[in-house]
């Protein structure tokens, strides 16, 4: 009676596996939201270190989360995730402590060491392998940029970026708004709003605050997208919730912060 309740609540087939990836991603979404008030906290109490932790966290957790969708931690499969979150972490590591390693050989180095994983598990296809080696990709590219001079330069700047548009999106969920037809748009103008008026507040030109918000947008826009379309080919998440738009669409504007080297431009050094 119990189970027919979870399955009912949950809205799932019945399928142990599809139940228990969903009760793990609800706890995954708890520590998502405990990181960023850490993140409020270490604005607050101006301590660097925890909200360069917390930002590190939060990836982790994401990519948790993106591959707990595919496979089942339930049987062996287990420890593929294990493995892909050691390599994620390995490589952050190895750019703390070493510096001066090249960025792109580190890169290379983590994805061959990935496929040639995947070459000897069993019952993984194509799909899946893809799916993981993005989401791996995505995760580097955020490592890397929360932990150079750039980054710990702007970096209540980038948190104060972060908790607005966190607080903002959370309350679009809650009105439903990502559901309807203008959920891009929406996505679109409300990084251009925030990145605008927050940038407002510094010494920044008004010309690179446009150019910087605007392109950082349209990328968070099409990252967030591409992340929607990854997770309706899950095999154990195919049904998508509300919250998971929240932090896919919160990683999609980290990692375009990167990708666009906002920072640099809306200071002007191009």
């Amino acid at each position: 009676m119990f189970y027919n309740y979870i399955i009912k609540c949950l809205q799932f087939q019945a399928f142990p596996s599809k139940i228990f990836a969903r009760m793990f991603q609800i706890q995954l979404r708890y520590f998502q939201y405990i990181l960023s008030f850490a993140i409020f906290v270490g604005v607050v109490i101006s301590s660097k270190a925890l909200i360069t932790s917390c930002f590190v966290g939060l990836t982790l957790v994401w990519l948790t989360e993106m591959l707990i969708g595919q496979f089942d931690i339930k049987s062996h499969q287990y420890l593929v995730v294990l493995t892909v979150l050691l390599l994620s972490f390995s490589s952050i590591a190895i750019q703390s402590i070493y510096s001066n390693i090249e960025t792109a050989s580190l890169l290379l180095s983590c994805l061959l060491l990935s496929i040639t994983y995947f070459l000897f598990q069993k019952d993984i296809n194509i799909y899946k392998v893809g799916n993981v080696l993005i989401a791996l990709f995505l995760s580097f590219l955020v490592n890397r940029f929360i932990i150079i001079e750039s980054f710990q330069e702007n970096i209540y700047y980038v948190s104060y970026l972060y908790l607005l548009l966190l607080f903002l999106k959370t309350l679009a969920t809650y009105f439903a708004v990502q559901f309807s037809n203008f959920q891009f748009f929406f996505n679109f103008f409300i990084v251009s709003i925030v990145f605008v008026g927050v940038s407002s507040f510094y010494s920044f030109n008004t010309l690179y605050i446009f150019l910087a918000g605007l392109t950082t947008a349209l990328f968070t826009t099409l990252i967030t997208f591409m992340f929607v379309k990854i997770r309706l080919e899950y095999e154990l998440t195919t049904r998508l919730t509300s919250q998971i738009y929240i932090f896919d669409f919160m990683l999609a504007f980290i990692a375009s912060l990167y990708i666009v080297d906002s920072l640099n431009v809306v200071n002007g050094l191009f």
